[in-house]
């Protein structure tokens, strides 16, 4: 448990403290957010912000955890987190040169993740075979040669669920946190890991807390979704993202009821999706919205370990 709370600690320290020139190097650069034109109006203002600071928070993270908690099953989680960074990377450099909130098609970007998800998978089966999963209250349920695509959409479908919550300022950081923090009750080897990513993201909610003064960009909110699905998966526990992942998978199925009514029926259920842009048009304040989900993440984690 030391060794947990000196990797927050330092991660938090190092992560809050860089990302300040990171944040002054974009200003002078006039490097910035471009926001999306289907968002809400509410969002122009914050077009410029600096952005992208999964690219400081993230290495950081990585780093401490192989330090503190070296071992095959943290290593594998730190490459899921470089390999799914590095889609992240390409799309926020891709939305900065062409100055545009545009960034790589989604079809480039789900098949990428796809296929590194499958890569993830496989290695998985090498370190821990087995082709069950795990479900809170129900116990293991065995997929038999079906484990491997569903694992792997299960680690894709993660990846998507925090980048879609990443919309309101300080959101996807602290329902992060929120979500996986409770873990450390455990006594589990993810622990060394979830330590420096939760202290990172602290430091960076440091700046991205309302009025954010810069986002996390896809750099840090596709590899973190990757992340905690494969520390769930590594075990086998996948089912257990029902609880510990609850309000991630509720932003993203948000988006699929919204797409699949509009098609199917023309009519669209939420006034904007994912969910939080619809408490957004009920005049939530994002702080409000960031607060509230995390605290149902909060409650969700808590199921989580009494089911565990």
């Amino acid at each position: 448990m030391h060794r947990e709370a000196l990797s927050f600690l330092l991660a938090f320290l190092l992560a809050a403290i860089v990302i300040e020139p990171f944040k002054r190097f974009q200003r002078k650069k006039k490097i910035g957010q471009y926001i999306r034109e289907e968002g809400p109006d509410l969002h122009n203002y914050k077009t410029g912000t600096p952005t992208a600071a999964g690219i400081v928070f993230l290495p950081i993270a990585l780093a401490i955890s192989v330090i503190f908690a070296f071992r095959i099953e943290v290593l594998l989680v730190v490459l899921t987190g470089v390999l799914f960074g590095l889609i992240g990377l390409v799309d926020d450099v891709s939305k900065i040169v062409k100055k545009n909130a545009s960034g790589l098609s989604g079809k480039k970007k789900l098949l990428l993740q796809l296929a590194f998800a499958s890569a993830m998978v496989l290695v998985i089966q090498v370190i821990n075979p087995h082709t069950h999963m795990a479900f809170p209250l129900l116990g293991e349920i065995d997929f038999g040669l079906a484990y491997y695509p569903i694992s792997t959409v299960v680690i894709a479908g993660m990846s998507n669920a925090v980048n879609l919550a990443d919309g309101v300022d300080g959101l996807a950081g602290s329902m992060y946190i929120f979500s996986l923090a409770p873990m450390m009750l455990l006594p589990v080897w993810q622990n060394g890991i979830i330590a420096p990513i939760c202290g990172a993201l602290a430091g960076f909610l440091w700046h991205n807390w309302f009025p954010a003064t810069v986002f996390m960009g896809d750099t840090g909110s596709i590899s973190l979704g990757a992340m905690i699905a494969v520390m769930f998966a590594l075990d086998g526990r996948e089912g257990f993202l029902l609880f510990f992942g609850m309000m991630f998978l509720v932003e993203m199925f948000s988006v699929i009821i919204q797409v699949f009514s509009f098609k199917v029926f023309g009519k669209r259920v939420f006034r904007m999706s994912p969910i939080h842009h619809h408490f957004e048009l009920l005049n939530w304040k994002e702080s409000k919205i960031a607060f509230r989900f995390s605290l149902i993440a909060f409650i969700g984690a808590v199921f989580g370990l009494l089911s565990w």
